[in-house]
């Protein structure tokens, strides 16, 4: 009784209203930081460096930064472009996508290889997916650089040869027509902010200015057209031993409706080129280069599909980029192919089919069958190979090459050791003891 008569007299005495205050702001901080950090995502902003040192949204690009050195078929120059992500928003956040879409007429590059998009026949856009690498973007700040692909080069792909294929699905060639270069000098790729902790999609675009004289290209001549000849013998001549320079598959023509062709590449000891293009999964025809000019002075094909050329005539075409395979020459080891049992030898027979086009598969075992499938023209030297290219278009990529013998792998030797002395291995733990 004693307690509860002091509490009342002193209960006058305590301004209660400063606690409800206190309690009241805390709530409000606690529901600001709530919102704040699980509220709308953030606008993302992607940003390219400009020739001034700063980050723009519309870039006009200097002449002097273009470059020729590009890598995919039918590129007349690059542009480099250095990108980076503003946070305009109000907190950090951390996206785990980056999807960049642009006009097909254009390619993106990266670290020396072409970035693999997607590209979907109802839509002029071709789709790259790339995971930026990027941490928590913090609001305010300078714009982040992305860490995977702190260069991107874009590629203005202008296709000098377009590809038809009539009813008989053999590839020709027709010089296209100029390009538009008004259009073609103003990019807008279209970017979008994925995943990570964004909640939801943060899009916008990014504008790209280039020089029209970087487009000014010189379009090729009308091709002069020869005689057809129904002649097997003249639609295959004589080219002596061969080497394989690689293969190549593109996409040939109009960008918007492009043909797609594997072309593969042989070398005759004189300089010239021979060249076999499939299309539709068969090798439909062949190309030559015999002195090594750049020209095409003959081209032969299979009318009626069934494995034997026996239509030519002759040409005059430019070499196109697009049938010469990336990087140079890329030569493979053909002896290797004589150490195979029979049956990866018979699992090899698509790396021929890139020279002769389709016809019977060699039973198991029949190695001669295999060297005596290269077609007459390649000559003795070459038939004795009994090789061809690999269907995935990599030199050295072939099936079957697990029946090498396996290498020997011996026990760590101490430093200093000779080669060739004999290592001692340690005798086995018995756990003894």
């Amino acid at each position: 009784m004693v307690t509860r008569h002091l509490l009342q007299r002193m209960s006058p005495s305590i301004d209660w209203r400063w606690p409800v205050v206190l309690v009241v702001a805390a709530v409000i901080a606690l529901v600001v930081t709530f919102i704040r950090w699980t509220g709308p995502a953030p606008p993302l902003d992607l940003v390219a460096l400009g020739p001034e040192g700063a980050f723009v949204d519309s870039l006009d690009v200097p002449v002097e930064w273009a470059d020729t050195a590009t890598l995919t078929p039918d590129a007349v120059t690059r542009i480099p472009l250095i990108l980076g992500v503003r946070n305009t928003g109000r907190r950090p956040v951390r996206p785990a996508r980056l999807v960049l879409s642009l006009p097909v007429r254009y390619r993106l590059t990266a670290q020396g290889r072409e970035l693999q998009g997607v590209t979907d026949p109802s839509s002029p856009l071709i789709r790259y997916a790339v995971d930026p690498g990027l941490g928590p973007i913090e609001p305010g700040r300078l714009p982040v650089l992305l860490p995977t692909l702190d260069t991107l080069w874009l590629e203005v792909v202008i296709p000098r040869f377009y590809c038809v294929a009539l009813a008989d699905s053999i590839p020709e060639f027709v010089p296209a027509p100029p390009p538009p270069v008004g259009p073609l000098s103003r990019v807008r790729v279209f970017y979008a902010f994925e995943g990570g902790d964004l909640g939801e999609r943060r899009t916008g675009t990014l504008t790209a200015i280039l020089d029209s004289s970087l487009l000014d290209v010189r379009m090729p001549d009308a091709l002069p057209a020869f005689p057809m000849q129904a002649d097997p013998v003249a639609a295959q001549p004589p080219l002596g031993a061969l080497t394989y320079a690689g293969s190549r598959s593109s996409r040939c023509g109009e960008p918007e409706d492009p043909m797609e062709l594997m072309s593969s590449v042989w070398e005759t000891p004189d300089g010239g080129r021979f060249f076999a293009l499939d299309y539709g999964g068969a090798v439909r025809k062949h190309l030559y280069d015999l002195d090594g000019d750049d020209i095409i002075e003959r081209e032969s094909w299979d009318p009626d599909g069934d494995g034997t050329f026996e239509a030519t005539r002759r040409a005059r075409i430019p070499v196109p980029d697009f049938l010469l395979p990336r990087g140079g020459v890329v030569q493979y080891p053909m002896a290797r192919f004589d150490s195979l049992s029979p049956d990866s030898l018979t699992r090899l027979d698509p790396f021929r089919r890139a020279m002769t086009g389709p016809g019977s598969l060699p039973a198991a075992g029949d190695t001669a069958a295999v060297r005596a499938a290269a077609p007459p023209a390649m000559g003795p030297a070459a038939a004795g190979t009994g090789t061809g290219m690999p269907e995935t278009g990599r030199p050295g990529a072939a099936p079957g090459l697990d029946a090498l013998p396996a290498p020997r792998i011996e026990a760590p030797r101490p430093l200093g050791q000779p080669l060739g002395t004999p290592v001692r291995r340690p005798p086995p733990d018995t756990g003894g003891g």
